[in-house]
């Protein structure tokens, strides 16, 4: 069952699921716990293939507990089937747009643990990356164990790894070059790949980074404000492969909106912060649906 609610209060199904999920929050454990979010919108052939790679058990085992978040975009085949049975919990964001959908997971599931544990939690760790296929999720742990090592923001560098043939058109190569040159000059800080879709978070240093984009401009709104609210950043080379499926974004209307993102994040510096205490949707308005993977109450 997907849980929504309409308008500025709750509905009792959805009180009834968060309550639920304060209850069934994983029990602190030595290094922390882990949240994986994956974007996806019509991803049907990939989201079975990326979550069957993500190394779940070899986490557990180094100590870690892990729970996995498919955060779709209001698709229209079978991504949600598909990653319900292969173990994921879903969250269908409201609207559209990868940045949308991202903002609000990440709302979301702040919000909750804060509400389970007061704060008071062991580490957790944020990580994200695109359901297409194109990102290593056997790269995650070592997103966390430089993240552990103290860092507080960790992004993939495609064009530090292996890129696949026919991977990034040259189209696109020549942009994110360009992107990440003006992202390097408008925040004064080192990067290569600006627009990769792959990150790590400590997750008190997200709550410190206020995020507005709402398309494909969700990095470089993730990158000018974790370099204005001075947070830790490092690159890890990763390898990138060919997308299973078609490609969504359009190249140049993409790199307009990534430029402009850059450019006002720099200008108007960083917005409000997540905050710990509790808000509620505006009235008129439809919060996002969540479920738990199928077998899960």
């Amino acid at each position: 069952m997907i849980a929504e609610a309409m308008g500025g209060g709750q509905s009792e199904d959805e009180v009834a699921h968060l309550s639920g999920a304060e209850r069934d929050s994983p029990q602190p454990s030595p290094r922390g716990h882990v949240v994986i979010f994956l974007p996806a919108l019509n991803e049907e052939r990939a989201i079975g293939k990326v979550l069957d790679r993500i190394p779940r058990a070899q986490l557990e085992a180094a100590g870690y507990t892990v729970s996995i978040w498919l955060v779709d975009g209001n698709s229209t085949d079978r991504t949600l089937e598909v990653g319900r049975k292969n173990g994921a919990s879903v969250f269908i964001q409201a609207g559209r747009g990868k940045g949308n959908g991202m903002r609000q997971a990440f709302d979301h599931l702040l919000r909750t643990r804060d509400r389970a544990d007061g704060g008071s939690r062991e580490p957790e760790f944020f990580l994200m990356l695109d359901a297409d296929g194109t990102y290593p999720p056997e790269a995650i742990q070592r997103f966390l164990e430089a993240l552990a090592s103290g860092n507080d923001v960790v992004l993939g560098s495609r064009f530090r790894g292996r890129m696949a043939e026919g991977a990034m058109t040259p189209l696109n190569a020549i942009g994110n070059r360009i992107l990440s040159a003006l992202a390097r000059l408008l925040f004064g800080v080192s990067v290569t790949d600006v627009c990769t879709g792959m990150w790590g978070f400590k997750a008190d240093a997200l709550r410190r980074i206020p995020l507005e984009a709402s398309g494909f401009d969700l990095e470089a709104d993730l990158f000018g404000s974790a370099c204005l609210s001075q947070a830790r950043i490092t690159e890890l080379p990763i390898d990138y492969d060919a997308r299973i499926g078609p490609a969504k974004m359009l190249p140049l209307r993409s790199g307009l909106q990534i430029a402009l993102r850059l450019f006002v994040r720099r200008l108007n510096g960083p917005a409000r912060p997540i905050s710990r205490s509790r808000t509620e949707a505006p009235p008129g308005k439809q919060t996002a649906g969540l479920s738990r993977p199928e077998g899960m109450v």
